[in-house]
């Protein structure tokens, strides 16, 4: 009975390993290694599983793009929802109307849940595509500014100090160059 090298090929492009197409098939590991070493099937295999990776690759972007555009328009309906119901606001304020406000089935209320739920969308949203939330935000650049300003005064500091290590030296040399000169006025043998 032949070999059947084309089920073999196919069983270890599937993902079989050389010892289980040995024990099936009842050929040595070796002559299996030869075999698809002389037809390439290390080589196809590998085109096969970067093409299969692309592929899912391209699906998994894919539904994250829908995704995204599915959160992008419930945000967007949500924020329509909400700039509607403040305009009856202002409208009804404006009109000096406030019965028409508390007589739509509490508008008011309806608002603050309207708020909340942007506001649990936007979070969603920045959870699934690890964003940072708004207060990471807010403490990376509150940290950042306290780095730059401690950098800014440490500077300052360094620039007083040198200028009074500077100052001490003239003070120094202003009054060597004194006793010097008293010395030199009195007559005074001065030794240096």
């Amino acid at each position: 009975m032949a070999t059947p090298w084309g089920r073999i090929r196919q069983s270890y492009m599937s993902g079989k390993s050389y010892q289980e197409l040995s024990a099936k098939y009842g050929v040595s590991v070796k002559t299996i290694q030869n075999r698809a070493s002389k037809e390439g099937w290390v080589k196809e295999k590998g085109k096969i599983k970067e093409e299969v990776g692309q592929k899912i690759h391209e699906r998994v972007v894919r539904v994250r793009v829908e995704e995204l555009q599915k959160l992008m328009d419930a945000n967007g309906m949500l924020i329509d929802s909400l700039v509607d119901l403040t305009t009856k606001i202002s409208e009804a304020t404006q009109t000096k109307n406030f019965a028409d406000l508390f007589d739509k089935a509490g508008t008011m209320k309806n608002t603050e849940c309207l708020a909340k739920a942007i506001q649990t969308a936007v979070q969603t949203q920045r959870n699934l595509y690890k964003l940072p939330d708004l207060d990471q935000d807010f403490r990376k650049k509150a940290e950042a500014q306290r780095k730059k300003e401690a950098k800014e005064k440490m500077a300052l500091e360094r620039e007083k100090w040198e200028a009074e290590k500077v100052e001490k030296a003239k003070a120094a040399e202003t009054a060597s160059g004194t006793v010097w000169k008293l010395a030199e006025i009195e007559g005074d043998e001065v030794d240096g």
